[in-house]
């Protein structure tokens, strides 16, 4: 291994591997942000994204941070940063580090992808040491692949990503927990949920999303999914649903030449004038007026 080849592989996975299982046809793809093999990577700030990275150690030591909880890491370490946790890596001596940063773009109504992302969002610990696990395994073996056949294995070189990629939940979703973690595992479990239900309120702002609507996309009561959300965010499905469709509509407002009923009907409400009355009690403006107010001044 050298520094060299790491740029190389880098670049390699970058450039052909963005897309991934949408040919296999079982219901789970992925969209991939970023590829990375890093030969020595130090500290980076305390920073959260929407999507998963998933991180493998091949040597070195150094630290994980995850919502406050600090863990070691050491070689064959993996661990997954998941979306909307604060986390940071620390390290002295500098990591030698794989990682890939995604998302899955599956059809929603995807069992496979409602699966996948239940165990992945629900995962006990978000470090495991398992430098022969699948996981750890797949990583190396696509590493010396791309070296190997970076002028004609692009085809083998998506499957190996793909396996890579379903590898993960049962990497991090069924491991045998310390009894001091037990307790972060319910939280986790709530925490996963709420992820959950946000991204799907995010993702289908113009339907009605009604509790039992959310609940349902889930598998879970109404009454649990209200409970947690309370929980977890210290208000109600319905005001965060409302907090989500006026954010939505003053970015739409200010950056957009939509018309007020194409923002309206964006956000989920039939009405323009209902639309027109919530937007006004939480702005003090009516759309239109807070637009004007939002736009520089000509000149």
């Amino acid at each position: 291994m050298t520094e060299d080849n790491f740029v190389l592989a880098t670049r390699i996975l970058n450039d052909y591997n963005r897309r991934l299982g949408e040919e296999d046809g079982d219901g789970v793809a992925f969209r991939i942000y970023n590829w990375g093999l890093v030969w020595q990577h130090y500290d980076n700030p305390v920073h959260r994204h929407s999507f998963y990275e998933i991180c493998y150690v091949l040597d070195g030591e150094g630290e994980y941070e995850d919502d406050e909880i600090t863990y070691k890491l050491e070689s064959g370490s993996l661990f997954a940063s998941l979306p909307g946790h604060w986390h940071q890596i620390r390290s002295r001596t500098g990591l030698m580090l794989f990682f890939v940063a995604f998302e899955v773009v599956a059809a929603e109504t995807s069992p496979e992808t409602r699966q996948y992302e239940n165990e992945m969002l629900g995962c006990r610990l978000p470090v495991v040491v398992d430098p022969e696990g699948v996981t750890a395994l797949l990583w190396r073996a696509l590493y010396r692949h791309v070296l190997l056949h970076r002028e004609d294995g692009e085809t083998q070189t998506k499957r190996l990503c793909a396996m890579l990629l379903r590898s993960f939940p049962g990497t991090f979703g069924k491991r045998d927990e310390a009894p001091a973690a037990k307790s972060r595992s319910s939280s986790r479990s709530r925490t996963h949920l709420v992820q959950l239900a946000k991204r799907y309120i995010r993702d289908n702002l113009a339907s009605s999303l009604r509790l039992e609507e959310v609940s349902a996309y889930l598998n879970i009561s109404a009454r649990h999914l209200s409970r947690i959300f309370k929980e977890e965010l210290g208000q109600s499905l319905v005001d965060y649903v409302t907090e989500e469709r006026m954010r939505t509509a003053e970015g739409l407002l200010k950056t957009t030449i939509c018309s007020v009923k194409e923002v309206a009907d964006v956000t989920g409400y039939q009405s323009v004038h209902y639309f027109t009355r919530v937007f006004s009690d939480r702005h003090g403006l009516p759309p239109a007026e807070y637009r004007k107010a939002a736009l520089p001044a000509r000149t």
